[in-house]
């Protein structure tokens, strides 16, 4: 039985009619504190509340009690037994909907940095040219990636989707692309194969039809019965012009109901992209990618890697905050400045995969001179998801206020070191500082 993932609010169960509070749910388990004289041993009929007009129906079996609960309430782990029809559907895409919406508020509030900002940023520091000639206005931000012309090489990098709150900010973040000329990409959408009734979280085609988007699913899916027709049909689903394929064994290992079988992985990615129509990004989301991986990513097909190295959000501390568990939370911290910095997993895949792959640098990308720095150690674009995500939570005004003022520092800062154009970045000689 996988660890069970603590509720923000206990949800109605009745068990045999009996009535309680289920405060720690998976698909194979759960608890709940209740009245009723269960012993261990004992089946019963389960109905869970999820929300009005949506429950999960099965059986379970008790298998022990917990002497933690205040009295006169019993608190019971109960092993799930079986469910009837599309409970477990249902209960699946409700659990990835809550997860996401945890997520959120633990970004929005909490300190998950992962404490590698200045490892990862901040050794680097460009030339400083005193006496530049010329104005912010006059520097080229335009490039190119897959295909697409993009007025800067910047991205909002993909993190959320599948909830009300998600699918605002989604809206919020595209508006702001398409009226900055950037990139975009949408978090996982897994959820969608478990409940289709969340694509308007997602889609937002309506809203930026000139940006480079990029659907978005997580590499494990593919062991876990994800195929081909499944991904493809979440690229027709936002109308995305790339699949980004993502890659977090730290996240799944540290979260509750993280997915833990990481075997014959390669075989299956390469299949994919193989069949796939449009291309495919694989991208980290926080550890890094390595010089010998990124290699391997390009001769499986990739058509771009995104690094998502160390040092900006950390996934292993926010699933141990999610948690809500002292052993969880302690195994998240522990993971919390695990992987490759950023700067550094650029530096040593564009070293390996030469001057024209495709490179995206995401991970404690910051502001527009991370951005800067980013593309002069070498990578096409810089991604960014905190930053973006906690303007677009204030909402439309502050998301582009906070993308301009991106934009306007990589421009202060290409004609300060003297680079008129994004090509001319990678030409820089950048100082080490340790």
């Amino acid at each position: 039985m996988k660890q069970l993932a603590s509720l923000d609010a206990y949800l109605p169960v009745t068990l045999d009619g009996e009535q309680g509070l289920c405060l720690a749910l998976g698909l194979d388990g759960l608890l709940v504190d209740s009245q009723a004289p269960l012993a261990p041993g004992q089946e019963l009929g389960l109905r869970l509340f999820l929300k009005p007009g949506s429950r999960a129906v099965g059986r379970v079996l008790v298998r022990e009690e917990i002497p933690t609960a205040q009295a006169p309430l019993r608190r019971w782990n109960l092993e799930v037994v079986s469910w009837e029809g599309d409970s477990e559907k249902t209960l699946q895409g409700h659990m990835s909907g809550s997860r996401k919406d945890s997520h959120l508020s633990i970004v929005a509030e909490e300190d998950v940095e992962s404490g590698l900002e200045q490892r990862a940023w901040e050794r680097w520091d460009l030339p400083h040219l005193a006496l530049p000639e010329g104005r912010p206005e006059d520097m080229d931000l335009s490039c190119s990636l897959l295909g697409r012309e993009l007025s800067a090489p910047v991205m909002i990098a993909g993190m959320t989707g599948g909830s009300s709150r998600a699918g605002a900010i989604n809206r919020v973040l595209a508006v702001t692309a398409q009226e900055l000329g950037l990139a975009m990409g949408l978090g996982s959408q897994r959820v969608l194969l478990e409940q289709d009734g969340l694509l308007p979280t997602f889609r937002v085609r309506d809203l930026a039809p000139d940006i480079l988007l990029l659907a978005n699913v997580g590499a494990i899916q593919l062991n876990l019965g994800v195929d081909i027709d499944d991904c493809r049909r979440l690229v027709d689903s936002v109308e995305a012009d790339a699949l980004a394929l993502h890659l977090n064994p730290i996240q799944e290992m540290v979260q509750p109901e993280g997915d833990r079988d990481w075997r014959d992985l390669r075989t299956k990615i390469a299949k994919l992209i193989e069949a796939l129509e449009v291309p495919v990004v694989i991208k980290e989301v926080g550890s890094g990618i390595s010089a010998e991986l990124a290699v391997i990513c390009r001769d499986m097909g990739a058509a771009a890697i995104d690094v998502g190295g160390s040092g900006g959000t950390s996934w292993a501390k926010i699933e141990g905050l999610r948690s809500q568990d002292s052993e969880r939370q302690a195994m998240g911290e522990s993971f919390r400045r695990w992987g490759i910095s950023t700067g550094d997993a650029v530096r040593e895949c564009r070293a390996v995969l030469g001057a024209e792959f495709p490179l995206i640098a995401t991970g404690g990308v910051r502001n527009g001179v991370d951005v800067a720095r980013a593309v002069a150690l070498g990578a096409d674009v810089a991604g960014m998801a905190l930053p973006f995500f906690r303007a677009a939570d204030q909402g439309q005004d502050p998301a582009l206020a906070r993308g301009r003022r991106i934009l306007e520092e990589l421009r202060i800062a290409m004609l300060c070191s003297g680079a008129r154009t994004v090509a001319d970045l990678p030409r820089l000689k950048l100082r080490e500082s340790r």
